[in-house]
């Protein structure tokens, strides 16, 4: 499986069929040992939304709403280990796709510290709206 963010785990396999599998690490890649060499990209391992998380675009979009909430949770009023939380994700049906995490509007995002967000994510699921 070719892996673009060089992931430590992009050769794992399964060691049993059962339903307690146990994962181990191929002892001989064949695509390297084959040649083959991977890319080294400066993408962080996250799968590909978290990889956008990364873009100069998100960290824009990300500075605009710390900004405007004056670089603190809106619940607790913490100013350390701030993110930013989408209040809703939309599945745009014509092109078959998610927004990508900078297309949303203002008031679909707010910024809370890692606790809050962990909290309610924890209790509540974010809505996907099909438009």
């Amino acid at each position: 499986m070719i892996d673009p963010t060089n992931s430590r785990y992009r050769h794992l396999a399964f060691k049993e069929a059962g339903p307690y599998r146990r994962f181990i690490q191929e002892e001989d890649n064949q695509l390297e040992s084959a040649g083959f060499t991977f890319p080294e990209l400066d993408i962080p391992v996250h799968g590909s939304y978290g990889a956008l998380l990364f873009t100069k675009q998100w960290k824009t979009r990300r500075e605009e709403i710390l900004k405007r909430d004056l670089y603190s949770c809106v619940l607790c009023k913490n100013k350390s280990q701030l993110q930013i939380h989408h209040r809703q994700y939309h599945f745009v049906v014509q092109l078959n796709r998610y927004k990508l995490p900078w297309e949303y509007d203002d008031h679909l995002l707010v910024t809370l510290c890692q606790t809050c967000h962990s909290k309610g994510h924890g209790k509540f699921k974010v809505p996907t709206i099909n438009i």
